[in-house]
């Protein structure tokens, strides 16, 4: 099965809006009542040239962030993803080998980094959904 077709799958079996991007996908996951993170999904390979699928979601703008220790200190206790910077935000990012990936761990890779960054969002922003 293709990428597209896998995530399509994944995202169905959610009911998750999936839409193709510039460079991937995009799924719009639902975190609580009232509020939805989007997380981007797109194919990449390991060092070995092995198909990856790289998932990641924006938590914040770098400047919404006072002490970027912080979340060095928050990567050794999530159980999905890592906190990383790319370009201007912060970003919660994770990756799956797709060679041995089944649906269920890709989409508990997917929900949980929208959880995730959707929690560190509101530590920013307080209510307002942003992403």
């Amino acid at each position: 099965m293709d990428f597209g077709s896998f995530l399509t799958q994944v995202c169905g079996s959610q009911r998750w809006a999936m839409a193709q991007g510039q460079g991937g996908y995009r799924v719009e996951v639902p975190t609580e009542v009232g509020r939805s993170q989007v997380v981007n999904v797109s194919q990449g390979r390991d060092p070995d040239g092995r198909s990856l699928a790289w998932i990641w979601s924006v938590v914040c703008e770098t400047t919404g962030i006072g002490d970027p220790y912080y979340l060095l200190r928050l990567n050794a206790d999530l159980p999905y993803g890592a906190l990383a910077v790319r370009d201007n935000h912060v970003v919660l990012t994770e990756t799956q080998l797709m060679e041995t990936a089944d649906t269920e761990e890709v989409m508990r890779a997917i929900f949980y980094v929208a959880k995730y960054a959707d929690d560190l969002e509101k530590q920013v922003y307080g209510n307002i959904d942003r992403n």
